[in-house]
């Protein structure tokens, strides 16, 4: 099959992320975490029982294959409980799933149902990447807040937003990227003075670009 010509790659790339995300045939998939026990690990707590706080140290957090990772982490108001309750984590935050990783310097975090529901994590800037059997290289991103639904399986990436597909790099105020579909769609608002920039590399050095600033 014959290549596209770059300008109708660009063409197709940006209809793309306009678009919203394709919808599945079938059903969504949920996460293969959901439904298994989640077991807490620290080196050390503290019971604050006047103020009904719990604070650990060195924490992890696992259900299944999703496992959150921190220097601390405090709940208040709920006890040892994750029916309904959020936590705040802080300290080289990192957040691994099935495929990938996000990384923070702080993150909250909300429990609904026994699962672990949803992750906003903040950072300067948080990052994330998934790694894919099928692709030569990972999709990566980052910016200054990540919301993470993991029970939709969405990565949405605001303030200076940006994204690496695999090859192409994309960045915008606000990102939509659906980590079941490998799709990203522009979230920026409608009016909102801010673009989009979609960069097609060459695959000549199949090399990861670096994020803007040159961070890996």
């Amino acid at each position: 099959m014959a290549a596209f010509p770059a300008d109708r790659r660009l063409l197709l790339a940006a209809l793309v992320l306009c678009a919203p995300l394709l919808q599945a045939a079938t059903p969504p998939r949920p996460p293969a975490s959901l439904g298994q026990d989640i077991v807490l690990d620290a080196s050390s707590s503290q019971i604050d029982y006047g103020a009904n706080r719990l604070t650990f140290s060195d924490v992890s957090i696992a259900q299944g294959a999703l496992r959150i990772q921190a220097d601390k982490a405090v709940a208040s108001g709920t006890g040892l409980r994750f029916d309904d309750s959020r936590w705040e984590f802080s300290g080289n935050v990192r957040i691994r799933f099935e495929t990938g990783t996000l990384s923070a310097s702080q993150a909250s975090v909300r429990f609904a149902g026994n699962r672990i529901a949803q992750a906003l994590a903040q950072g300067a800037p948080a990052e994330f990447e998934q790694k894919l059997p099928s692709m030569a290289r990972p999709v990566r991103g980052h910016a200054g807040h990540i919301d993470f639904n993991i029970l939709e399986q969405t990565i949405r990436l605001s303030q200076d937003a940006w994204l690496f597909d695999g090859r192409n790099e994309i960045s915008s105020q606000a990102l939509l990227y659906s980590i079941r579909d490998q799709l990203a769609r522009n979230e920026t608002e409608p009016g909102s003075t801010g673009r989009v920039h979609i960069t097609i590399r060459s695959d000549a050095t199949g090399e990861t670009p670096l994020p803007p600033g040159g961070k890996p």
